[in-house]
């Protein structure tokens, strides 16, 4: 008979959906535990539970602990070992409720003969997306929220975060990071990772890096492919609100091939009387241009989390997009004074 390992954790499905926790004691065939579900939308429920696996898993228990206000009935469950070494089946209860889920061994590997069916009937494979971010500025606020934003989907993983403050690096539970964060001030860089273990002894995992001189990106793994691209994309649009427009398109492009070709454009212009003076202005306008680039990169950070524990003010909140436009802007008048002078004297 195949081993029922003693913890497991997965997804309910159904009337009532959201992440769930099982310990289970067996003793020969006789199975007792508890079953802990966290609904999405009740709250915590936890069950006490009996019955039997022979191959076949037969629970039934009685609630004791339930939201106060919420109804919960008598839980009855039935499931099947997969080769895979997982736990799928139905749940109904007395009072009409019912549905489906799968639970996932996070004790005891399989053992070997269930480890060789495995392998023969789903290979075990992960799936990786990358997703690359803008200019991002955080406040704390946003901060916390993206955090348990992305924890959502885990049920005993715990985020990690680590950052670097005044030159040193450090890496603590989120918990204990968000305790101390009101003394940081602003952060420039953070990386928060969080990762559990799914079917196979792969771990599913979430990262999220950010980094003022460096590429600000989404990274999601997992075995299951849907999951991984749809939680990835998910995570980017929590963030693409607190993106920086105009600093993104400078920090992500730079000079690009049109800006070449508008060069080469002006080259051209009938208005500059000389081939020379015509070489000159566009040699100007891509060191304006380089120069620009250069300037966002320095002296714009690509991110910014504020973490003090005061209101950002307007100008906070505004200032890199205004510095951002009034380089813009600079450049762009000295390339016109600079026609302007190449081209004063031409009749």
């Amino acid at each position: 008979m195949p081993t029922l390992g003693k913890l497991w954790a997965g997804r309910v499905y159904g009337t009532n959906t959201g992440n769930v926790f099982v310990e289970l004691d067996s003793s020969g065939e006789r199975v007792t535990g508890t079953v802990r579900l966290m609904d999405t939308q009740l709250g915590l429920t936890v069950y006490k539970v009996t019955g039997s696996f022979d191959g076949m898993l037969r629970l039934k228990g009685e609630p004791t602990q339930v939201r106060s206000g919420i109804t919960a009935g008598i839980l009855e469950i039935t499931a099947t070992l997969t080769p895979e070494g997982s736990l799928r089946g139905q749940w109904n209860s007395s009072i009409g409720t019912g549905g489906t889920f799968e639970l996932y061994p996070h004790d005891v590997p399989p053992p070997p003969d269930q480890r060789a069916a495995s392998a023969g009937a789903i290979p075990e494979q992960i799936f990786t997306s990358n997703v690359s971010l803008g200019s991002v500025r955080l406040y704390a606020k946003e901060l916390w929220e993206l955090v348990n934003f992305i924890r959502k989907d885990f049920i005993v993983g715990r985020p990690v975060v680590t950052y670097t403050l005044r030159g040193n690096e450090a890496t603590k539970y989120f918990e204990d990071f968000q305790r101390e964060a009101g003394t940081f001030g602003e952060l420039r860089r953070i990386k928060i990772n969080i990762q559990e273990l799914e079917a196979h002894g792969i771990n599913k995992v979430v990262t999220i890096g950010l980094n003022a001189t460096g590429q600000n990106e989404i990274q999601v793994q997992g075995i299951n492919e849907s999951w991984v691209i749809g939680k990835a994309e998910a995570i980017a649009r929590t963030l693409r609100p607190f993106e920086r427009r105009l600093v993104t398109t400078y920090k992500k492009f730079g000079l690009t091939l049109n800006e070449f070709i508008f060069l080469a454009m002006i080259v051209a212009l009938p208005s500059i009387e000389s081939i020379w003076q015509r070489m000159a202005f566009a040699t100007v306008a891509v060191i304006l241009l380089s120069g620009l680039y250069w300037f966002h990169s320095k002296f714009i950070p690509n991110t910014v989390i504020y973490l003090s524990g005061k209101e950002p003010t307007v100008f906070q909140r505004a200032w890199p997009s205004i510095l951002s436009w009034l380089s813009a802007v600079t450049a762009s008048l000295a390339a016109a004074y600079f026609f302007y002078l190449l081209t004063r004297s031409t009749p």
